[in-house]
């Protein structure tokens, strides 16, 4: 009966430690553009073997994310983006591969890529990275649309360019990457015409900086309790015997 009250305790110990690193993370993060919180999802696995058929693991299975929007913050700027309820921009990820984000804080690169603040190329027409000509003046429309007035030409001669590649694949298909950006498992994302964008403004992180703070308090009091049940076991064990007091 010891042996299965230390390693039921040691099993929480564990889960309770790794939603106190996704909380930190999430606090870490709550001004970050476009962030979205970390869910820790557990699985129970049983153990195999004899004398462990009543044995139970408690493993972090994957880490998910909570995708509810983020508050938008007005900036003025006319390269930032923030995307109107539901969907996605398509960029270039370091490999190649097409990654998505929420994070539309756009600029030029010196060679007239349109690129997101960590310098991932943003696709548009055909899937491709958006590459510019030197513009006047530079305009983004609420589909998407890429409008400017090109170098020595008159303000009122207008240019559409191109279409930054809106895109909405259900969220259960999505999975974080190492980078920070999601992919789709669901296949090559498309675009979605019903995806709009509101200029001038950004994305807030959705991390609840006060909900993180309790919750980081409700599992540091957790993983405590936790502590103190298997230093309680163990006495009993050798024959000594201490109440299991919280605080």
């Amino acid at each position: 009966m010891s042996q299965q009250a230390i390693y039921l305790a040691m099993s929480g110990l564990n889960a309770t430690m790794d939603r106190m690193t996704a909380a930190t993370n999430n606090l870490a993060n709550a001004s970050t553009t476009a962030f979205k919180a970390q869910q820790p999802v557990f699985q129970a696995k049983p153990y195999y073997g004899q004398g462990l058929a009543d044995r139970v693991e408690v493993t972090t299975a994957e880490q998910s994310a909570d995708f509810r929007p983020g508050p938008i913050d007005q900036t003025g700027r006319s390269l930032d983006a923030a995307v109107n309820g539901q969907g996605w921009f398509a960029v270039q990820a370091a490999d190649g591969s097409t990654a998505l984000t929420r994070d539309g804080s756009f600029s030029l690169s010196s060679t007239g890529v349109l690129q997101t603040n960590t310098g991932n190329p943003v696709l548009g027409r055909g899937g491709a990275p958006i590459t510019l000509p030197p513009l006047q003046n530079i305009t983004i429309g609420e589909d998407g649309t890429i409008s400017g007035v090109p170098v020595g030409s008159p303000a009122t001669q207008i240019a559409t360019l191109n279409r930054i590649m809106l895109v909405n694949p259900p969220t259960s298909s999505l999975t974080r990457r190492s980078d920070g950006l999601f992919q789709s498992q669901a296949g090559q994302p498309t675009p979605d015409a019903s995806v709009k964008l509101q200029i001038g403004a950004l994305e807030g992180s959705n991390a609840n900086p006060v909900g993180l703070m309790m919750s980081m308090i409700e599992n540091s009091r957790l993983f405590q309790m936790q502590t103190e049940l298997v230093h309680q076991v163990l006495g009993q064990g050798q024959g000594q015997s201490s109440p299991l007091t919280l605080t």
